[in-house]
């Protein structure tokens, strides 16, 4: 904790020197974002110039409990002080250094330096599907901020979601698919908690997934816990998602609109469509305006198509290290997960300054909400 001050002026000097608000490192050693995450800093004397989080899980690779680590908001003063450009890379190899089997997640998009640097470090990467179905078309249409670029648009799309033409202009800009209906009406089991039922999904669906994180129900617990009654636990057809549904305020996507995020959900493969059924049509039967998820694997992403679901451009990235890549198949995992889009590139030249040391600043944290996980293999 006697870090705290430096970690808060290292926010300080990111934000004066043109950052954005979201790069900001936790200002507590627990912050209490999801269990088993540990904060590494960066020192200079007593200056923080960095730091990164690890948050260590179990994954399941054939069936297999396999140990790795989720590298995560690693920021450097690099960012607005060029003497620190090399810290970046010197951040991600002592990460390796501590667990070598790291992958990384979300990223912000290809042209980010994150995932621009593991590139050149030869990390297997691919973008994360996004798929998403319009329920609502008007208030789609008066608050996508994504379509609403200028103000001819903006009066265009108005006019639409106003006129009743909502379904209309969707097909217009080929927003909806032909199997955009509403899916009907049918009971949903919601469940207060995982225990124990959980297990019995997890054991009968791991050796399913080239690369799945650990789904057993005393983690589930930990991530989506019953005291947080923002999550929606759907039990279907041998297998469960876990569910959001969101009223937004001014957000810089969805405006305000109410927004259902299929977040988690698992079942053996050729369960996934009646999982992605009671799911989607849990959140359509709660008034959402639009359904969102991030879905690599191919049942999953295939049966969200099927439920009316359509692709859109995702800057959600995947990125494992060759340690991981390695340990999850390698060529097995690739026509899975579609981690062989990118091939590496020569790697980056050792770095070069005077940092004193990479310093652990916390023990692992309790459990807390996780940030949009995919499924099955996230």
């Amino acid at each position: 904790r006697e870090a705290v001050p430096a970690v808060r002026e290292f926010n300080q000097r990111l934000l004066a020197g043109g950052a954005l608000a979201d790069q900001q490192f936790p200002e507590t050693p627990d912050p209490g974002w999801m269990p088993g995450m540990e904060l590494f800093l960066a020192v200079e004397g007593s200056m923080v110039r960095g730091g990164y989080i690890l948050r260590r899980q179990s994954f399941s690779v054939g069936g297999a409990t396999l140990a790795a680590a989720h590298y995560r908001l690693p920021l450097s003063e690099g960012i607005v002080n060029r003497s620190y450009a090399m810290l970046g890379l010197r951040m991600v190899r002592d990460a390796l250094s501590r667990e070598p089997r790291l992958y990384a997640l979300g990223m912000g998009g290809w042209d980010k330096p994150l995932p621009a640097m593991l590139k050149r470090l030869g990390w297997s990467m691919c973008a994360v599907p996004f798929l998403f179905k319009v329920v609502h078309p008007g208030r789609f249409l008066r608050h996508i901020q994504a379509l609403r670029t200028s103000p001819l648009r903006r009066a265009a799309l108005d006019a639409a979601a106003y006129s009743g033409a909502g379904w209309l202009g969707m097909k217009t800009l080929a927003l909806v698919t032909p199997s955009a209906r509403r899916l009907p009406v049918c009971p949903v089991d919601l469940a207060p908690g995982f225990v124990p039922w959980a297990d019995e999904v997890w054991e009968r669906s791991r050796a399913d997934y080239a690369l799945v994180a650990g789904r057993d129900a005393a983690t589930l617990e930990r991530l989506y816990p019953a005291s947080d009654p923002r999550f929606l636990r759907v039990r279907a057809a041998g297998g469960w998602a876990v569910l959001l549904d969101t009223q937004m305020q001014g957000h810089k996507q969805f405006g305000d609109m109410r927004v259902g995020t299929i977040v988690d959900c698992l079942a053996p493969p050729e369960c996934a469509g009646a999982v992605i059924r009671a799911a989607a049509g849990l959140l359509e039967q709660r008034g959402v305006d639009l359904i969102v998820s991030n879905q690599l694997h191919g049942a999953w992403s295939g049966a969200l198509v099927e439920s009316g679901f359509r692709s859109g451009p995702s800057n959600y990235l995947l990125a494992l290290s060759p340690a991981l890549a390695e340990a999850a198949g390698g060529e097995k995992m690739r026509p899975q997960a579609g981690v062989d889009r990118l091939k590496p590139v020569p790697p980056l030249e050792a770095p070069n300054n005077d940092i004193d040391s990479l310093q652990g600043a916390s023990r692992p944290t309790g459990a807390s909400s996780p940030e949009g996980t995919p499924g099955p293999g996230g």
